[in-house]
């Protein structure tokens, strides 16, 4: 047993080191009969099994052509199951597993379905003595699953996710610890409240917000010194949730929502977009009527009607440990 544990722990590193060869090795592996080994493997007893495992699915699914296939292949269940309990390096290639085949628009309803969104919520909410980039891959992967409406409600009624996230996003940012680059992509704080403003699209996530206390963390946030990394996101969640909502206006006014609203909304800075949504919510929070169309400046409306930062967008690409767009002859782990 010993001896055929050998063998698999060989065959599966030497897997990952193919893996990150080129696009078109990744293309050509990502093949039925692999994914069906790799499956299996990602429940393995030895952690080395199941961290190179782990790490191969990620890089194969670095490839656009590859991610619909790899979800077909029946691997996001063991996926969560790591996720869930596994060996935390591949926890960790799990969440950035995850968060790659989430991209694709085809994956995210199964994906939820599968189960994927608690766990991801738990590993994105606690801080870890890990650093951040998986905690990062995790509220990625929530971000872009949250598009599908089904995931959206999800996240709505997860019993304790909008105080998560709302916990997050008043968190302080890490900085890069050892000399390490700094990571890419939004960072924690942000990544929560684009989440916030994707709950705050649909009646269920709106109530949800508002039962979770969001007017009051969110116009604390816009108070704080972090409030420049985030306040495009601040406002987007405060003018989502006062549509059409009376609760809203008395959870505004005693949370002090309005010296706020107005200084965005009546500075230089900042944009005309979220200047417009700024006086827009403070109308509201007066109970004068508005044209709720949807803000057409500043950062673009999905077809969903979620709010989606250009930062976010410029991200599709996951790099590798260099900072080289997948496309790159070298993959990230």
């Amino acid at each position: 047993m010993d001896t055929e544990l050998s063998e698999q722990e060989s065959a599966v590193v030497s897997l990952r080191r193919a893996t990150r060869e080129s696009r078109d090795r990744r293309i050509d592996l990502c093949t039925c009969r692999l994914l069906a080994a790799l499956r299996s493997m990602l429940l393995c007893s030895s952690a080395a099994v199941q961290i190179n495992a782990t790490a191969a699915l990620v890089n194969l699914s670095l490839e656009l052509e590859n991610r619909v296939r790899i979800l077909r292949s029946g691997a996001v269940a063991p996926l969560v199951d790591v996720l869930k309990g596994g060996h935390p390096e591949a926890r960790d290639h799990a969440a950035g597993a995850l968060f790659s085949l989430s991209l694709e628009d085809e994956n995210r309803a199964a994906i939820g379905v599968l189960g994927a969104i608690p766990p991801l919520l738990d590993l994105f909410s606690v801080a870890s003595a890990d650093g951040v980039r998986a905690r990062r891959d995790a509220g990625m992967a929530l971000y872009y699953l949250s598009l599908a409406v089904s995931n959206r409600l999800k996240i709505a009624r997860a019993p304790g996710a909008v105080r998560a996230l709302l916990s997050v996003a008043l968190e302080s940012e890490e900085a890069p610890v050892d000399g390490a680059p700094p990571p890419h992509g939004p960072g924690l704080a942000r990544l929560a409240m684009m989440m916030v403003c994707s709950l705050a699209v649909c009646n269920d996530g709106r109530a949800a917000l508002m039962d979770g206390g969001a007017v009051a963390s969110v116009v604390s946030l816009m108070r704080s010194p972090a409030a420049a990394a985030v306040e495009e996101y601040c406002v987007a969640a405060l003018y989502r949730m006062s549509r059409g909502s009376l609760r809203f206006r008395g959870l505004a006014r005693s949370a002090g929502a309005e010296p706020v609203l107005v200084r965005v909304a009546y500075s230089g800075s900042g944009g005309e977009m979220r200047r417009n949504m700024a006086k827009k919510t403070l109308r509201a929070m007066r109970g004068e009527d508005y044209n709720d169309a949807p803000p057409q400046m500043g950062f673009p409306v999905d077809d969903d009607g979620s709010v989606v930062s250009e930062g976010l967008k410029s991200f599709r690409g996951r790099p590798n440990d260099h900072g080289n767009p997948s496309h790159m002859k070298s993959a990230r782990f």
